[in-house]
C-alpha cells in the first residue's frame, strides 16, 4: 500500500468508524444508551469517499479488515461452533472467554451476550457492502470492469455476513419444513448509519437473498479485473471463492445439486490437495504455502507486524488468549497412523501441572502459518460427498471420503459402506477430524439434527438433545 492509499484509508476508517459504526470492543460495557442508537459525530460526507476509484477501492479494504476484526473470524466466529460443538475446552479456569457462549447461556441483553459486538460488526460489514451499492455511480474515474469487481466483492460481503449472522443467531435452514422460522434482519438498504433496522424475515427469506447476493457475484466477476495492489490473490474475493462459498450454503440448505455442481467447479479450477507427507509442515509457517495452495480463500496475515493472529487463541506461549485446548471428545475420534492426530498435528503442554493439547493449525506468530483459511478444497470434497450421499449416489460419495481419509492416512482400508446413514455418519466425522477448529461442528450437528454430547466439558449445558432453542443464540438488544 502506497502513502496516498495509507492516508486514504486513515481517512476511510474515521467515516467508517463513526458513520458506519466500527464497533470497538467494550462499546457497549460504558454506557446505557440504547443497542445502535448513538449518534454518529466526526462525519465526513460519503459523497467525498467515494468520489473517486481510489476512495471506493479503499473502502472495500477497510471492509476485509472487520473479517480479521477479534469479534469476527479474529475470535469470536472463529471459535463460536468449535467451542459450543466440543472440540475446545478451557486449558484454564479464571476469567475464560466466551463462557456464556460456552454454557448456552447468553442473553438477549447486550453486556450479557458475548456475541453482540459480533452482531454489530457483522451488520456494519453489511452496511459497507451496501454503501458501496448505493455510491458507485459517484465514482467518476473507474471503468466498467473495475466498478464489476467493487459491486461483485460487495455482493459477496454481504452474502457472506448474512449466512454468518443467521447461523449463529437463528436455527438451522430445515429446523422447520419450508425454513418458515425466524432468521435475522435482512440489510439490502442503508436506511440509518446507527442500526440494522428492519423486521425479522424468515430463515428461508434470509437464504434467498444469501443465494441471490452470491449468484450476483457469480455473475460479475467473470466480467472483472483485479483492484487490489498488495497481498495475495486469494486473500480477495473471487469468482473460486464466491462458489466456494455459495457450495457451503447450498449443503446447509440441502440443495444437493448445486452443492455438487458448485464445489466440482471450484475443484476443477485447481486446488491441489495438500499431501500426507507436507500435511503438518504445511500448516507451519516455512511451509505454510502447501496448505494455501489448497485454500480457496484465507484471510491474509501480516507477519511483519507484531499483530495479533486467530493462532493466538492456541498458542499456550499467549498468555492473554492461549488457553484453547482440544478436547478428549476430539481427540479420541483419531485413529493410529492419521497424520491429524495428537502424535502430529496437536501440541502437548503442561498447565497448572496439566497437560493440554493444542492445534498446531494456528499455532500464531510463534509458528504457524498465520493465514486463517475460510475455505479450502479439503472441506469441498466433504460437501460433494455429503451432498452425493443424500443424493443415493453412494459410489461418489464414498469415492470423495476416502479421499480425505486415505491422505490422513495412506494405509487406510477403503471404506465400502452400502448404508446411507452409515455412509452420512463416516462423512459427518471425518468432517470433525479434518475441518476441527475452522468453525465448523456445531453448525454440523444442527443441520444435520443431531444431539450435542459434550463429555470432556465443564460447566452447563454440556449435553442438549435436538432440537432445542439453546442452539440459536439470542439477537442482542440493549434493555
Amino acid at each position: 500500500m502506497n502513502i496516498n492509499q495509507s492516508k486514504m484509508l486513515k481517512k476511510i476508517q474515521t467515516i467508517l468508524t463513526a458513520a458506519f459504526l466500527m464497533i470497538i470492543p467494550g462499546f457497549f460495557l460504558t454506557g446505557c444508551k440504547k443497542f445502535l442508537e448513538q449518534e454518529p459525530s466526526n462525519r465526513i460526507s460519503v459523497n467525498d469517499i467515494f468520489k473517486d476509484f481510489e476512495g471506493a477501492r479503499t473502502t472495500l479494504i477497510g471492509t476485509y479488515d472487520n473479517l480479521k476484526e477479534v469479534d469476527y473470524y479474529g475470535r469470536a466466529i472463529g471459535l463460536y461452533a468449535d467451542l459450543t460443538g466440543g472440540n475446545i475446552k478451557y486449558a484454564r479456569a479464571n476469567d475464560p472467554a466466551y463462557l456464556r457462549t460456552y454454557n448456552f447461556s447468553n442473553s438477549s441483553i447486550a453486556d450479557q451476550n458475548d456475541l453482540q459486538n459480533f452482531y454489530l460488526v457483522g451488520y456494519n460489514t453489511i452496511y459497507r457492502a451496501n454503501a458501496v451499492f448505493e455510491n458507485i455511480s459517484k465514482v467518476a474515474d473507474a471503468n466498467q470492469l473495475q466498478i464489476n469487481r467493487m459491486l461483485a466483492d460487495a455482493y459477496t460481503f454481504r452474502a457472506l455476513t448474512h449466512f454468518e449472522l443467521v447461523r449463529v443467531f437463528a436455527q438451522p435452514y430445515n429446523f422447520t419444513a419450508d425454513a418458515s422460522h425466524p432468521g435475522i434482519i435482512i440489510r439490502t438498504k442503508n436506511t440509518s448509519a446507527d442500526e440494522p433496522a428492519g423486521d425479522i424475515s424468515t430463515v428461508k427469506q434470509v437464504y434467498d437473498q444469501i443465494v441471490a447476493d452470491f449468484d450476483s457475484a457469480i455473475a460479475l466477476y467473470p466480467n472483472s479485473v483485479s483492484i487490489y495492489a498488495g497481498g495475495d490473490a486469494k486473500s480477495y474475493f473471487s469468482l473460486d471463492a464466491a462458489k466456494a462459498f455459495l457450495a457451503r450454503v447450498h449443503l446447509y440448505r440441502n440443495d444437493w445439486a448445486r452443492a455438487i455442481t458448485l464445489s466440482t467447479e471450484v475443484i476443477a479450477a485447481g486446488y491441489p490437495l495438500t499431501s500426507n507427507l507436507n500435511y503438518v509442515n504445511g500448516w507451519r509457517r516455512n511451509g505454510g504455502k502447501q496448505m494455501d495452495n489448497e485454500a480457496v480463500f484465507y484471510l491474509y496475515a501480516r507477519t511483519d507486524v507484531n499483530q495479533g493472529a486467530f493462532g493466538d487463541n492456541f498458542n499456550p506461549g499467549n498468555n492473554i488468549f492461549g488457553y484453547m485446548a482440544a478436547s478428549n471428545d476430539l481427540l479420541n475420534i483419531f485413529g493410529p497412523g492419521d497424520v491429524r492426530g495428537t502424535a502430529t498435528m496437536f501440541l502437548q503442554t503442561p498447565v497448572s501441572g496439566i497437560n493440554f493439547y493444542f492445534t498446531k493449525k494456528y499455532q500464531g506468530r510463534n509458528d504457524s502459518s498465520d493465514n486463517q483459511k475460510l475455505i479450502r478444497s479439503s472441506e469441498l470434497y466433504l460437501i460433494r460427498s455429503e451432498a452425493q450421499a443424500e443424493s443415493n449416489n453412494l459410489t461418489a460419495a464414498l469415492t470423495d471420503l476416502n479421499r480425505i481419509r486415505q491422505r490422513a492416512n495412506p494405509s487406510a482400508a477403503a471404506l465400502t459402506l452400502t448404508d446411507k446413514q452409515q455412509v452420512l455418519d463416516s462423512i459427518f466425522v471425518e468432517r470433525r477430524r479434518e475441518l476441527c477448529f475452522e468453525g465448523h461442528l456445531l453448525f454440523d450437528i444442527t443441520r444435520k439434527k443431531k444431539n450435542l454430547v459434550r463429555a470432556d466439558c465443564i460447566g452447563t449445558n454440556c449435553s442438549i438433545a435436538y432440537p432445542s432453542a439453546l442452539f440459536a443464540v439470542p439477537k442482542p438488544v440493549e434493555r
